[in-house]
């Protein structure tokens, strides 16, 4: 369910669903010879990119001149920004992340008006997870094509080839859980409900199961959201929201702002660097990337005339994706 996804975001001031209905905002890459680039649109005013593989290949979604559809795009240094279109039918799609192959995951409208979480491949196209309920969604994609999220309140991994889901549980009194992070050894990060009523970040493996990591010092809900090869985790959680990394040995470590009260870590590449966005000290919000996770954050900036930007994938080559807004 989308309130779900939103509930445990929404803190962050903004979100993907409320952005477009405020202001102009730009999908940008970056690195750090050449800053902030402004990746285009598919012809409307809005677009956002949400992940990006090692080859440079990214992935989003972008509203088309009507500025009410969005379609998922592939945008690369050499083709700019490629409309990949949409379910039989449907109205609408949101493309997550793209993994080393092309192959992208992400959730579609279908032609009966339902959220589902898609597999797509430049060869095959578009592939359904075809489950009960209207509104279940694919998150992030590992290179092995093993997909998770989250269908009818429940995390799970899934792959193309693969006729049904495998469902991944709850924590302990919980009845909801989310995967948002998947690496290429299988272990899920993500967000689940507890008894108390509060979100715990996880860790999933298909031999120890799920298990809680914990939250800030001081309590609050935490959200798993990425996970790498040596099974680290970055997320958020708390009041205010705190930017933490997470290992099995050595627990969670709650990371620096850019001088505002606010951070969130979103993605992490196998070399520990983490990206997201956090405040600033006029209350602005920048894009924000952690060499590691002692580091003070690099403010990546702004796109020109902007006030506001959001780190949300980050690749091995250190390269960031997000969106900005723009005049």
């Amino acid at each position: 369910m989308k309130t779900i996804r939103l509930l445990i975001i929404t803190c962050a001031t903004l979100t993907l669903a409320s952005l477009a209905n405020a202001q102009k905002y730009h999908a940008f890459i970056w690195n750090s010879a050449t800053g902030l680039t402004d990746l285009g649109t598919l012809g409307g005013d809005v677009s956002y990119a949400t992940g990006i593989n090692d080859s440079g290949q990214v992935v989003g979604r972008a509203y088309l001149a009507d500025n009410v559809t969005y379609h998922t795009f592939i945008w690369t240094a050499s083709g700019g920004m490629v409309d990949i279109g949409t379910l039989p039918g449907g109205a609408w799609s949101h493309g997550e992340t793209i993994n080393s192959a092309g192959n992208v995951t992400g959730e579609a409208a279908n032609a009966a008006g339902q959220t589902v979480p898609f597999y797509w491949s430049p060869s095959g196209g578009f592939v359904v997870l075809n489950q009960p309920g209207a509104t279940n969604y694919a998150f992030n994609i590992n290179d092995a094509n093993v997909m998770t999220g989250q269908i009818y309140n429940q995390a799970y991994i899934w792959s193309p080839n693969h006729a049904m889901p495998k469902f991944l549980g709850y924590l302990s009194g919980g009845s909801i859980t989310t995967g948002y992070g998947i690496n290429n050894q299988g272990f899920v990060t993500g967000a689940a409900l507890v008894a108390s009523g509060s979100w715990h970040a996880f860790v999933w493996s298909g031999n120890k199961g799920m298990f809680d990591i914990g939250t800030p010092p001081g309590g609050g809900y935490t959200s798993g959201r990425a996970i790498n090869s040596r099974n680290q985790v970055a997320g958020f959680g708390g009041t205010p929201l705190k930017a933490f990394y997470w290992t099995p040995s050595g627990g969670m470590v709650i990371m620096r702002t850019l001088g505002g009260a606010d951070a969130l870590a979103l993605d992490m590449n196998d070399g520990g660097a983490i990206t997201g966005y956090s405040t600033v000290a006029s209350g602005l919000t920048h894009g924000a990337l952690w060499s590691n996770y002692t580091s003070a954050p690099q403010d990546l900036g702004t796109l020109p005339g902007g006030t506001n930007s959001y780190g949300y994938a980050i690749n091995n080559a250190g390269q960031v994706v997000g969106y900005a807004d723009v005049p």
